[in-house]
């Protein structure tokens, strides 16, 4: 009779409860839950999920620029960002204006061109209308989404470490 080896044991790490998250971990957590959904077949979550991390990091990219860059109070940020309801008017309504300042203000403008404004359109589709997407479709939202995080992020030397897609 073979005898049982003895289980390992696992190690105990204790996530932070999504509520508690910085912005930056509940992009990454969104953007791998996001990959997670098209590998399943989970098509028009994905692009649900996508849509949520391209928002979480204008979130993120608004607080860089009022709170760290222009010392606005978090608070006062936050009710700014509850009241622009929607990645449209987050972006359009705060983060193009502030960002009109910059070298960087034609790349984002041309950025929700490129890529932003279709992940949307993609979203407001399966979110509004009940309609379902298709493998090419999320794919290309996939893309764009990781396109535009990398865009937004490395204005503030981050989203190097956030996971490829692979198509």
């Amino acid at each position: 009779m073979a005898t049982k080896l003895p289980k390992p044991k696992r190690k105990l790490t204790k996530k932070t409860p999504y509520s508690k998250a910085s912005d930056e971990e509940k992009i990454t957590r969104n953007w791998r839950k996001s990959l997670g959904l098209f590998e399943r077949g989970e098509y028009s979550v994905a692009i649900l999920r996508c849509a949520t991390c391209v928002e979480l990091t204008v979130n993120f990219a608004i607080r860089q620029e009022l709170v760290t860059e222009r010392s606005l109070p978090l608070l006062f940020v936050d009710h700014l960002l509850k009241d622009s309801n929607g990645l449209h008017n987050k972006y359009h309504r705060i983060y193009l204006p502030i960002m009109a300042e910059y070298d960087e203000y034609a790349m984002l403008k041309a950025l929700w061109k490129t890529h932003i404004e279709p992940i949307n359109r993609q979203r407001n589709g399966v979110a509004h209308s009940g309609e379902f997407r298709t493998k090419a479709t999320a794919k290309k939202v996939m893309a764009d989404t990781r396109a535009a995080l990398i865009e937004i992020l490395h204005l503030y030397d981050l989203g190097d470490d956030l996971k490829r897609f692979k198509e």
